[in-house]
């Protein structure tokens, strides 16, 4: 009953879920090696397994996590027998966003070269789309992955109700979880005068709960970690960031810099407002070096006012600063039971819940889960059960992944809730940094990147109980000059000018089609800073096309960078800045709304742009709608001037993306 499971993950999604399916298994009897795809052919050989389980994503451009990166490398390799993996069995489940034009990019290269060397599939390949909730697609395709396990090892489907228990209707006359509450009393904390106090706003928790017969729920996750807490404070600077664990994308060890300014770009009432900041890399410098399109990953805390309100509901808040142990339990039965490895051996509760945890992300139903076990308020203990069963999956989609709720608002909502820390430990995933392109070049900025991102709001609605920013925005537009943080470089991407390997020669006469809307467009200053710094060095360019498409809301509130912008016109740095705005103050009849706009009423002149042989298109932005809509826009603008079909176009344009001439840098 041996068999792999292997993952690619970035975010840690992918991470979780074949951890998750490998404690199923084990719960049915199944003995599943688990490692990252990086591991063939050191931990494991593809071509030596009888049968493997695959959870894979893309990131970015529709590139592999780096962590299966070498492994889908090795099984694209043209040199391989068809017959390469003819022994082998696997099922293949894919997570993506549909806001990419590459969705499910890797997950579908794995399957089609897993096939194409004779591997054999046991169930369907299943894509689930993070824009509508993994659940949706995952929790289904995992019960039909050990519905054929177990046929195939023989082991009765009867064993599969040991993965779930069932509640019995429920006669509580209580049809929802009703919270009246305005304002959250952080407790007595006399060691802790100045605790800041989350506000919250009063809000009915919807549900049927006398309606629903019999659930169907999951057992509890198992539990192996303990904590013990002393009377010693805690030093925060004796431990390095997440214990010195790398993650995904890291590009190095965390740098210590200085803020040295922050603007706000756009009127203070903007739609979005936009901000720049910039750092001082100081002694780093060496160590820093970067090129247009590169980035760094900023490590944002969670917010301070959260961080008490879960501590408090634990308890715990006045021992909150002092040193707290954590390990595996001895009589732990989780099967290779281990800390999770971002979480230092010594530390403290504030530290983990503030550096390490990541609670602003949307509980997922194994969180619900050990939440209905952590309160002896049988109404609420139901409608977690609810949340978390087969029936109710419809629902948790809605009210909670879609809603975009915390874990605070879910406390918030179930009073009686009360989790140890140690359960929280160990379902809430990583916290992980976020990364921002740097937009400016390094030969200019001396040794100060500056970065421009968009304020993130999020209203009380929906569930969640007060209003907020985005965990990254709200802590970057806290910072002043002279704050000290920590970044981290984020590895290199396709998505880079020069783009690998060329060299600064081939730029020169690169014909460079540069479309960033909003925020997007911070990317390509720094190519046009560097591009100004080659031609300041060694003369004049060659006269090649470069257009830049750029667009927001209203010029008047929202045109960021606008005379930077226009010196590159002057300067020669590029040819024509098209610029769009989607809800102008007042009616312009030549002037588009939206950058597809623009390119579709150029239609002939980016067409012969794509004819160029040394050309290149980068989009930059907001995937919302974004990425897929610019993509189709090209599909069309093919078809119109090429005279093919829809099907040709997007051979065409396949294969522009294939050879790096068609590249995108897009965020959900």
């Amino acid at each position: 009953m041996d068999f792999l499971i292997a993952y690619g993950s970035h975010t840690g999604q992918a991470d979780s879920i074949a951890h998750q399916l490998q404690e199923k298994c084990e719960l049915l009897g199944f003995k599943p090696r688990l490692f990252s795809l990086e591991e063939n052919g050191k931990s494991f050989f593809i071509e030596k397994e009888s049968l493997v389980v695959v959870i894979v994503s893309s990131t970015g451009d529709g590139d592999p996590p780096e962590n299966a990166a070498r492994f889908l490398r090795k099984i694209s390799a043209r040199s391989l027998d068809a017959n390469y993996l003819s022994d082998l069995s696997y099922a293949l489940l894919g997570l993506g966003d549909s806001n990419y034009s590459t969705y499910q990019g890797t997950p579908r290269k794995v399957d089609k070269n897993l096939a194409r060397l004779g591997a054999k599939k046991i169930i369907d390949t299943a894509e689930a789309d993070d824009e509508i909730g993994l659940e949706v697609v995952v929790e289904p395709w995992i019960e039909r992955l050990l519905k054929k396990l177990c046929e195939i090892f023989d082991i009765p489907l009867s064993n599969l109700d040991n993965l779930q228990s069932t509640v019995p209707k429920t006669t509580i006359a209580k049809p929802v979880v009703d919270l009246k509450l305005s304002k959250i009393s952080m407790g007595d904390a006399p060691e802790t005068p100045s605790i800041k106090v989350l506000k919250a706003n009063d809000y009915a928790y919807p549900g049927e709960t006398s309606l629903i017969k019999a659930l169907r729920v999951p057992v509890s996750p198992l539990t192996y970690l303990i904590s013990s807490v002393t009377h010693e404070k805690f030093d925060p600077k004796s431990v390095t960031w997440q214990n010195g664990e790398r993650f995904p994308g890291a590009h190095g060890k965390p740098i210590d810099v200085t803020v040295v300014g922050t603007t706000l770009l756009t009127s203070p009432n903007a739609h979005k407002p936009k901000r720049e900041i910039i750092i001082d890399l100081g002694e780093n410098l060496d160590n820093a070096k970067f090129e247009p399109g590169d980035a760094f990953y900023f490590l944002q805390p969670n917010p301070e006012e959260e961080v008490n309100f879960i501590l408090e509901r634990m308890g715990l808040l006045t021992l909150a600063d002092q040193k707290c142990g954590v390990e595996v339990d001895k009589n732990a039965t989780k099967p290779n039971a281990a800390v999770p490895g971002y979480i230092p051996p010594t530390s403290s509760l504030r530290y983990i819940f503030t550096h390490c945890l990541d609670i602003r992300r949307s509980p997922g139903r194994p969180v619900l889960r050990i939440f209905a076990e952590a309160t002896e308020d049988e109404a609420e203990k139901r409608r977690l059960l609810e949340l978390c069963s087969a029936q109710g999956m419809a629902e948790f989609t809605a009210h909670v992944r879609q809603a975009a709720v915390s874990i605070v608002d879910v406390l918030l909502a179930f009073p009686g809730v009360r989790p140890s820390p140690e359960r929280l430990m160990e379902q809430l995933p990583r916290l992980m940094p976020r990364p921002y392109s740097v937009a400016n070049s390094f030969e200019r900025c001396n040794g100060r990147p500056r970065f421009i991102y968009s304020q993130l709001d999020f209203a009380d609605a929906d569930g969640r109980r007060y209003k907020r920013l985005g965990l990254a925005t709200e802590w970057l537009n806290l910072l002043r000059v002279n704050d000290k943080i920590q970044v981290i470089m984020k590895e290199p991407s396709r998505f880079r000018l020069p783009p690998p390997p060329l060299t600064w020669n081939d730029v020169s006469s690169m014909p460079l089609l540069m479309i960033g809307p909003g925020t997007g467009v911070s990317t390509f200053l720094s190519f046009m800073d560097k591009i100004l710094h080659e031609k300041l060095t060694n003369g004049q360019l060659e006269t090649v096309p470069r257009l830049l498409f750029f667009g927001c809301r209203t010029f008047e509130k929202d045109y960021i960078c606008k005379n930077e912008l226009e010196s590159y016109v002057r300067e020669g740095i590029i040819d024509e800045l098209i610029t769009c705005q989607s809800q102008p103050t007042k009616p312009v009849s030549d002037l588009d709304k939206y950058v597809q706009e623009a390119l579709k009423r150029r239609s002939a002149q980016i067409f012969s742009f794509l004819e160029l042989p040394k050309s290149r298109v980068f989009v930059c932005g907001d995937a919302k709608a974004m990425s897929k809509d610019t993509w189709e826009c090209f599909v069309q603008i093919l078809v119109q001037n090429k005279g093919c079909t829809d099907m040709e176009a997007r051979a065409y344009l396949n294969e522009m993306k294939k050879n790096d001439r068609y590249v995108e840098d897009v965020w959900a």
